[in-house]
């Protein structure tokens, strides 16, 4: 099934998400951060880059990356381990619901072997300066009520700084290579 019933239908999908533009190909709702101007005019879908512009503009006005709905008391962050320590993520902020959708709606997140694009296809995104590019064993989810937005001109790149977190959730790879909720959660 394709299209917004693909994923409307489906009660883990925030009806915000749900509600977004559809790739007709995938099927699966385009998030803002996803959409990038065209150089004649118009725009594109690549979902392997963030369109910073777009995703510090949300971040900003405290709105999700991945509905573009303004974002109430609690937010997410969702990464890697070493993202987690540091409490540096490269990737902008949302509802903890959108959040957790995208645990198995991103093909590169929910399925272990789920790989970027090659470097040197068109589309395949770039990686964050200090990203190694290397897919984590396991991914965090993280729920704070703050955080910051700090612009690296010199990279043209924007890092997200949470507050402490209230709730860490922890995801790991299963046996069949799909992510699923893990035991220990704090």
């Amino acid at each position: 099934m394709t299209g917004p019933s693909a994923t409307a239908d489906r009660p883990d999908i925030p009806p915000s998400l749900a509600a977004r533009p559809h790739d007709a190909r995938r099927g699966l709702p385009i998030p803002p951060v996803n959409l990038h101007p065209n150089p004649g005019g118009g725009s594109h879908v690549d979902f392997t880059t963030i369109n910073t512009t777009v995703s510090t503009r949300l971040a900003v006005e405290r709105r999700c990356s991945l509905c573009g709905e303004p974002m109430g008391y609690w937010v997410a962050f969702l990464g890697g381990p070493r993202a987690a320590e540091l409490m540096r993520y490269a990737d902008p902020p949302g509802h903890p619901e959108c959040m957790t959708a995208a645990l198995s709606l991103c093909p590169h997140i929910a399925l272990d072997r789920h790989r970027r694009a090659r470097a040197d296809r068109p589309g395949a995104g770039i990686i964050p300066p200090g990203s190694h590019g290397d897919k984590p064993d396991r991914y965090l989810l993280g729920i704070t009520r703050t955080y910051r937005t700090r612009f690296i001109p010199e990279h043209g790149f924007t890092v997200y700084l949470p507050a402490p977190f209230k709730t860490v959730r922890t995801y790991v790879y299963g046996p069949d290579g799909r992510l699923r909720p893990a035991t220990d959660t704090r």
